[in-house]
């Protein structure tokens, strides 16, 4: 029961994750994009400052629990699958999504501090913050590489429904073909616009959402929950 028990926690952090990130990004406020004008830009961090800190906090604690689920999802993987690679680099892929994300909201709101506090500093801030944007888009690759990940632990150990390991490797796929924007410099698929971050960030949160209520319920018909063994005297 306590291994029950621990996916049931992970799966609460799922839910949890994706509250922190929906609120965090909502307390952000309207975000310009990369196309935006100087001044457009300048006025965001200059009035938003307060509201970017306490968002960079939300999506911190967000990040911890997405990678809490992360980890509960590929021990499920790897308790049905003991001798594949799958699950590892499930695993992998949430480290390094977190990895990232956490550093890349840092130095966000390092960024945003700094330029608010010496005030002088903001006439350049359309540079670092589109430098922030694009690495936000090529991180996306990382994301790709876990739902992938997703998708072949899934085909190998059936754990979870079929329609979620189709669309895991949906939101794979969407999320990589959104990176290969960096090559556009205008319009709706520009990088940091709705396309381009809101639909493959909207599509994850729900699979997160939908895998988080599975292991709450316990719901995993496949998952072969051991009971740990127990060494007793030897026979002669």
């Amino acid at each position: 029961m306590g291994e029950r028990h621990e996916m049931r926690w992970g799966g609460l952090a799922g839910i949890g994750a994706v509250i922190f990130a929906v609120v965090g990004r909502i307390v952000m406020g309207p975000m310009p994009q990369l196309t935006s004008p100087v001044g457009t830009v300048t006025m965001y961090l200059a009035t938003h400052r307060a509201h970017i800190m306490w968002g960079t906090v939300l999506f911190a604690i967000g990040i911890a629990l997405f990678l809490w689920f992360g980890a509960a999802l590929s021990t499920a993987f790897r308790r049905a699958d003991e001798a594949g690679d799958a699950p590892t680099v499930v695993l992998a892929g949430f480290i390094l999504v977190s990895t990232l994300a956490f550093m890349a909201i840092s130095v966000f709101a390092g960024m945003t501090y700094a330029m608010t506090e010496y005030r002088t500093l903001l006439l350049f801030a359309p540079a670092p913050y589109a430098t922030m944007t694009v690495v936000g888009t090529v991180a996306g690759v990382a994301t790709a590489l876990t739902f992938a990940a997703i998708t072949v632990a899934n085909a190998r150990t059936h754990l979870l429904p079929r329609w979620m390991a189709l669309f895991a490797g949906v939101v794979a796929v969407i999320r990589l073909l959104a990176v290969f924007t960096l090559g556009i410099t205008g319009g709706v698929l520009v990088p940091g616009g709705w396309l381009e971050t809101y639909v493959p960030g909207i599509l994850a949160a729900l699979w997160v959402l939908a895998a988080s209520g599975l292991l709450v319920r316990e719901h995993l018909p496949t998952l072969r929950m051991r009971a740990p063994r127990v060494m007793g005297p030897r026979r002669a």
